[in-house]
């Protein structure tokens, strides 16, 4: 289960059969991403943690670029 979490709760996520690969990430992200709010608004800090699959370029590029 990818969850996306705020202080009002949950607000998406989506149930995946087997591992999480980076690219299933990053199309996760990029369905998540209209939810979020330029800083300092609400839902506008996001916070992965150290797993491998949120280190790939795409991850950065997108999040930078789109959020």
């Amino acid at each position: 289960i990818l969850p996306v979490l705020t202080l009002d709760g949950i607000i998406t996520y989506d149930l995946i059969p087997g591992p999480v690969t980076s690219a299933r990430f990053v199309q996760f992200l990029r369905e998540l991403i209209p939810l979020t709010n330029p800083y300092p608004g609400p839902r506008s800090i996001l916070v992965i943690d150290n797993c491998s699959i949120h280190h790939s370029e795409e991850v950065r590029k997108l999040v930078e670029d789109e959020a």
